[in-house]
């Protein structure tokens, strides 16, 4: 699996570039919403079988894109009605973020069980070994600051043009 500091940067770069694209200049609590979806499907299965090795088969569920969405759905009704979709739309895609990065990743372990609960068939297109990710962090951190520098930037110069 990719490691959660790769999800975060990767995640990271995607609602960026959605909300430039959406031109929101301010930071927006969805945000925060989107990574803790993209979070979510590890923080709900690790723990458990890392600590108690015995309930892998009984979380895996949670690690699947039917998992994940039935909690991003519980969890946006602790929001009010107005925001409720909202919130769970960000939950969602931020899941959907997690397991795409997962499936280019070879598996050791089958888990990316997309079509649970229909199919226990695994999804995978094996484009990264699984200790190739962790090599990759120092790159989406220089990517995340040249990204976040170039906004800046940009943002600077549109607002000295304006005055």
């Amino acid at each position: 699996m990719p490691d959660l500091i790769t999800h975060m940067a990767f995640s990271h770069l995607i609602i960026r570039v959605y909300e430039l694209l959406k031109k929101q200049m301010h930071f927006s609590p969805f945000r925060t919403l989107f990574y803790i979806g993209v979070i979510l499907p590890d923080i709900l299965t690790r723990p458990g079988y890392i600590l108690f090795s015995g309930t892998y088969d009984w979380t895996v569920a949670l690690h699947t894109p039917m998992g994940a969405m039935m909690v991003c759905c519980i969890l946006s009704f602790l929001f009010e009605k107005a925001i409720r979709k909202r919130a769970f739309l960000y939950l969602t895609f931020g899941a959907l973020s997690h397991f795409i990065l997962d499936a280019l990743q070879k598996q050791l372990i089958y888990n990316n069980y997309w079509f649970f609960p229909f199919s226990w068939k695994s999804v995978g297109w094996g484009i990264a070994g699984a200790g190739t990710i962790l090599e990759w962090i120092p790159v989406w951190l220089i990517v995340i600051l040249i990204f976040e520098i170039t906004v800046w930037m940009g943002r600077k110069r549109k607002k000295s043009l304006s005055e």
